[in-house]
Parts: structure tokens; C-alpha cells; sequence
């Protein structure tokens, strides 16, 4: 993503939709990365990155079992697509059904 452009925004059930070998975003910390086109060039495998996929990965960046490189953190910067919205509500909300409100 270009600096220049104003970021998009996603929703956290928006990013957790994409976990699959053919749409995989990850979050570090706020930040949205697809990073779908880098699954097969993880050098620890592809499944380490799907098992986490549509999730915050801050903690696995940060180590155990290693910390990750500044040379890995610069690399994943070309996968950025946005930021994560965490005030946003989802159109598919779950709605309280009227048997609850009894």
C-alpha cells in the first residue's frame, strides 16, 4: 500500500473470514496483512502461518519459540492492506432473539 493512500479498515470478523491457502490475512496488533502470496516461502511452513490466519500473530512475531528478524518485520510490510476497525459492527451481527429478551 502506497503511503500516500489513506488506509483501508477492516473488522475483526472481516479479517477472521480469511484463513484459507487461498485468502490468508493475519493481524499484528492493529495493522492487516494478506499475506496469502507468502505462504509458501515461510520458512518455518505454510501451516504454521494458517493455523494462526485471520488472527493477531503479535505474540508469535515476538517469540518463544524465536523473535522474529527487523529484516522479517520489514519484509512482511509489502503484505500491509489496512488497519483493523476495532469500533466497527458487522452487518451480520448477531441479533438478540426475542425469546431472550423475556
Amino acid at each position: 500500500m502506497s503511503p500516500s493512500l489513506s488506509p483501508r479498515f477492516f473488522s475483526e470478523k472481516e479479517v477472521a473470514k480469511h484463513c484459507t491457502k487461498d485468502s490468508c490475512w493475519v493481524l499484528l496488533g492493529t495493522r492487516v496483512y494478506d499475506v496469502t502470496a507468502f505462504l509458501r516461502m515461510h520458512p518455518g511452513g505454510e501451516a504454521l502461518i494458517l493455523r494462526r490466519s485471520g488472527k493477531d500473530i503479535s505474540l508469535e512475531i515476538e517469540g518463544p519459540p524465536h523473535r522474529h528478524s527487523e529484516n522479517a518485520r520489514r519484509w512482511m510490510e509489502q503484505y500491509y492492506i489496512g488497519e483493523l476497525d476495532r469500533d466497527s459492527t458487522d452487518e451480520d451481527t448477531e441479533e438478540v432473539s426475542p425469546e431472550v429478551t423475556r
